[in-house]
């Protein structure tokens, strides 16, 4: 997975200074914002909707602040890190999107790759084992051939006082083994383990199965994330759409200071509703607050 990274001149810095002797809890949302771009791959770009569920209190206060100290800075949206991927040197900081998952796809590669390798170094070690239990099938009528032990004897049914062979319960059917090594990221399509042990209700330790298990978790992973993505888009789409059409607020969906709730009729609406209280009150017409 990748980290979000913070430098260890960080706490030294004159625009971290500026924003612990201003309000330290603006850092508290720089470093959880972090870590969810970072979990979530967007670069640096945390959306406006995301941040009441980063932090609570007080996120769009913090977030101004952050902008502030030139630590964010305001996009269409949201709010972007301020050189996320890299300094203003060159020095890299988080990694991008694309390079994590090519990152991932390597590791998974690499684990194919690997699985092939031990499932071949395997076959080749069970190879003379088998020639060897095929020999001894095959041997001639005319060797020593030992008796199988004696059954175990039971009365026949309907036959007081009969005796005749115990049969032996039929072992269920098995599907024929396919003969070849398991590929390490192949699971069985009705449980995750390689396709060696697909029908075995008691598997033993079995490297392919595991790395059959990571990938099954890595792949279910990958969609949980995509679908999350897709959902925070649809999301942003919706919030610019809004914006577009709304004749009150700028483009980033500010109504001066405040955001704007895209609503022509809200502000007639409170004045009346204050109305209502005034004259149920009976307080002045111009009085907003309680006494």
């Amino acid at each position: 997975m990748p980290w979000f990274k913070v430098d260890d001149k960080f706490h030294s810095h004159n625009k971290v200074r500026k924003v612990l002797a201003d309000d330290p809890a603006a850092l508290a949302l720089w470093v959880v914002a972090g870590s969810w771009s970072s979990d979530n791959l967007t670069d640096g770009l945390i959306p406006d909707h995301q941040l009441p569920w980063l932090f609570p209190a007080g996120a769009d206060e913090q977030a101004r602040k952050l902008v502030t100290a030139r630590l964010w800075r305001r996009v269409r949206g949201g709010y972007e890190f301020h050189e996320w991927q890299a300094d203003s040197d060159g020095t890299k900081r988080n990694p991008s999107k694309e390079e994590v998952e090519e990152e991932r796809r390597k590791k998974a590669e690499a684990g194919r790759k690997g699985g092939l390798a031990s499932g071949k170094a395997r076959s080749t070690r069970q190879a003379p084992a088998e020639a060897s239990a095929e020999a001894a099938a095959e041997a001639p009528a005319g060797g020593v051939v030992e008796l199988p032990t004696r059954p175990d004897r039971e009365p026949l049914q309907g036959s007081p006082g009969g005796r005749a062979s115990a049969q032996a319960p039929e072992a269920p059917a098995r599907p024929p083994s396919s003969g070849r090594s398991t590929t390490p990221a192949r699971a069985s399509p009705n449980a995750v383990r390689c396709l060696d042990h697909e029908y075995d209700d008691d598997p033993p330790r079995c490297g392919a199965c595991e790395r059959a298990r990571r990938q099954a978790e890595q792949d279910a992973y990958e969609k949980r994330v995509e679908a999350r993505q897709a959902e925070l888009r649809a999301t942003t789409a919706d919030k610019r759409r809004a914006i577009a059409n709304c004749s009150l607020c700028d483009e980033d969906g500010y109504r001066g200071t405040v955001l704007c709730n895209h609503d022509p009729d809200a502000e007639d609406r409170a004045r009346r509703g204050r109305q209502l209280l005034n004259d149920a009150m009976g307080w002045p017409t111009n009085h907003q607050d309680p006494p």
